[in-house]
């Protein structure tokens, strides 16, 4: 296959557990971008939310953020794709949201922002101190996100909603896949990601091969997570990593180690270079 990008998550993915890129990985993603091949990461996190260490990466010149609901050119700040919320979706929404035990936040003109009351109680919400630190790191503090997205021009993409207890987000989950113009899916056991109908890593993904002359047989996708799905469906080539939830599993093209064998590395010199 003549694989011209590769897309890929970041936790679960391109990430090892310490949330760190190996340098064997790194050396294999440099070789690939010397040889003409777009490295794309592909998150549910906001561009601002993007790891320095990816970022930073002299070759990724564009992202999926907000599980592709926006394509950007890291570089330029233009956007090259986005699906995002009306005004009248986003507002019921996140009313709609407000009733469940959880911790949503909300992605407005491509940032991620969080109510202060919300914020300090995070930590009733997870027992992890890595994820709360990430989710601190990745979100702005404000004190009344309606207000916000009544403003005039302002775009919502993506909420979330962070649960403790299980039984209360598959009660969310049920209900909200009922909304017609939502699109629920979960990059965590914990959490649900909203987005419009169609913002998915799978159209941002046919989005940006589209904008850069590519055929989707030309483009290779990595992921573990539910978020992922869309992804590694419509790429020429979906490979899961070993980590990955079943769904993942039953569709993929391939299977490669996992995030934290370098499974990334791996899978680009077994199915590229070769």
């Amino acid at each position: 296959m003549d694989i011209r990008l590769i897309a890929l998550d970041l936790d679960g993915t391109l990430l090892n557990s310490s949330k760190e890129i190996t340098d064997h990985t790194s050396g294999v993603l440099q070789k690939a971008a010397k040889n003409g091949i777009h490295i794309v990461p592909s998150t549910g996190r906001s561009e601002a939310g993007i790891p320095k260490n990816v970022a930073k990466l002299p070759f990724v010149d564009y992202a999926l953020t907000l599980n592709g609901a926006l394509v950007v050119n890291l570089k330029t700040k233009e956007i090259i794709h986005e699906c995002v919320f009306t005004k009248k979706e986003a507002l019921l929404l996140w009313d709609f949201i407000q009733k469940y035990d959880a911790i949503p936040d909300c992605s407005i003109d491509g940032e991620l922002y969080m109510e202060r009351q919300a914020w300090l109680g995070l930590s009733d919400y997870t027992d992890s101190p890595e994820r709360l630190a990430i989710m601190k790191q990745t979100r702005k503090e404000t004190e009344n996100i309606r207000k916000m997205l009544l403003k005039d021009g302002t775009r919502s993409a993506k909420m979330n909603l962070l649960f403790a207890d299980p039984g209360e987000r598959l009660k969310a989950m049920q209900e909200l896949e009922n909304l017609l113009f939502v699109e629920v899916s979960s990059s965590l056991d914990k959490n649900l990601e909203l987005n419009r109908r169609g913002g998915n890593k799978g159209n941002g993904l046919k989005a940006l091969a589209a904008y850069l002359g590519l055929r989707m047989d030309q483009v290779m996708a990595l992921g573990d997570s539910d978020n992922d799905i869309t992804m590694i469906a419509a790429a020429g080539l979906g490979i899961a990593m070993a980590n990955a939830v079943p769904e993942i599993l039953n569709i993929a093209d391939g299977l490669t180690d996992s995030n934290n064998e370098d499974g990334v590395a791996h899978a680009i010199e077994r199915w590229v270079f070769k």
